[in-house]
């Protein structure tokens, strides 16, 4: 069956607008996306105020955990993280998400079940494991690290996988795509919630990187760097990575390097904003709020650096911890959109960053959404308002009439 929607506005993705336009579909992919005078007829037709593409959230962890902290997956059973995921990905799917690409995490298998038609949830990219140095910052730091090897061996849950030296790079990326990861993802600097390291320190010699993205580059899989710091993005850069997690001490010289190479900033704003508001009531800990405070406002003015020099930027959150109750929620992603406005983009461009831009964070492969055209994905949102107007539209689902994945209406 056919299906046509006419709308007042038809936002393609790519930043087009299409005034009195109209999206037509049939089975998983578009057949017409324009004018509507010129839109072919359909079995099913329906109108609304804006047709637009679902929306992408490009750093998402489906972790299971309820406190942020990495020693929370150590005591967790990973069946009950799962479980608890499902809920997330549900809840991430009916506020307008069609799509994610989860750079740590139970990603991988939750997409299979969501591909089964087991569970509700968007298409998920899954990483599997974050390759990081011992004492980087997907290590657990206050654990032995033999312990942890054991627990490792014994769970699985843990969201790190420690490699050292070239050799155990190239291991590393190739036991990730033996998971299934559809993209690899690795820390270039320090972290925030990681114990003894800095924001802002490099991690990884530049060889040792090279040799992740050339490993991942083989099978045509696209590697995203946390990194905070300015030399671990300068060295992500020379690298060859598709995106770069966080950025907080960018600079106008690197966003010019970004702007050479192509590559795709990743700001993560909201969990930057949760954090520092609450804090206290995740129980956050001290040595981690203390390196949240150097880099808050830093990171909001490298952001804004980043949108003045035309730096691609792409949607995502970060968001890290399960359930309704916690001050990351998933099903609140859209809150990152007016962040990015907030900071300097229109709506227009936040939209894009949240539909095209985020599909490109894949990489090579490619993917065949993100934009309303012809043979692209059927994923789109029916809104009975034009976030256009007010992004702030995108966070109340009672402004999405419907919702289609892959050419199934789901709402």
């Amino acid at each position: 069956m056919s299906n046509k929607i006419n709308a007042e506005y038809l936002i393609i993705g790519s930043g087009e607008v299409i005034k009195n336009g109209a999206v037509v579909f049939e089975g998983t992919k578009v057949t017409y996306a324009g004018e509507s005078e010129h839109a072919p007829n359909a079995d099913n037709v329906k109108t609304a105020v804006t047709v637009m593409p679902g929306m992408w959230d490009c750093h998402t962890h489906f972790t299971g955990i309820k406190s942020p902290s990495l020693e929370s997956t150590v005591f967790v059973n990973p069946l009950e993280a799962v479980i608890r995921t499902t809920w997330d990905v549900k809840e991430m799917l009916l506020s307008g998400f069609t799509s994610t690409r989860e750079v740590g995490g139970m990603g991988i298998y939750l997409n299979r079940a969501i591909s089964d038609g087991i569970i509700l949830g968007p298409r998920i990219y899954g990483a599997g494991k974050i390759l990081s140095i011992t004492g980087g910052h997907a290590d657990i730091h206050n654990l032995n690290l033999d312990a942890l090897d054991v627990l490792n061996h014994v769970s699985g849950n843990q969201l790190g996988e420690l490699v050292d030296g070239v050799p155990e790079c190239y291991r590393g990326v190739r036991k990730q795509l033996r998971s299934g990861a559809e993209v690899i993802k690795y820390c270039a600097s320090g972290g925030v919630l990681s114990e003894i390291d800095h924001p802002i320190h490099q991690q990884f010699s530049d060889e040792e990187q090279k040799a992740i993205v050339e490993e991942a580059s083989r099978a045509q899989v696209a590697v995203a760097a946390h990194c905070h710091g300015a030399p671990g993005i300068e060295a992500a850069i020379k690298a060859g990575v598709t995106t770069i997690e966080h950025g907080s001490y960018l600079n106008a010289e690197l966003a010019d390097s970004m702007v050479e190479n192509g590559t795709i900033l990743v700001a993560t704003r909201y969990a930057i904003e949760k954090l520092f508001v609450g804090a206290e009531k995740m129980g956050v800990p001290t040595y981690a709020m203390d390196k949240l405070r150097g880099l808050y406002d830093q990171h909001r003015e490298a952001v804004k650096i980043a949108i003045k020099k035309g730096v691609t930027i792409a949607m995502g959150t970060d968001m890290f911890t399960t359930g309704p109750d916690g001050i990351f929620r998933y099903g609140d992603n859209a809150l990152e959109l007016e962040y990015l406005v907030d900071m300097g983009m229109s709506p227009s461009e936040a939209i894009v960053a949240a539909t095209k831009h985020s599909a490109m964070t894949i990489g090579k492969k490619g993917v065949y959404t993100g934009v309303l055209e012809k043979d692209f994905d059927a994923d789109l949102l029916v809104l009975n308002s034009n976030p256009l107007n007010d992004i702030k539209i995108l966070q109340n689902r009672e402004n999405i009439t419907n919702i289609v994945k892959q050419g199934i209406f789901v709402k």
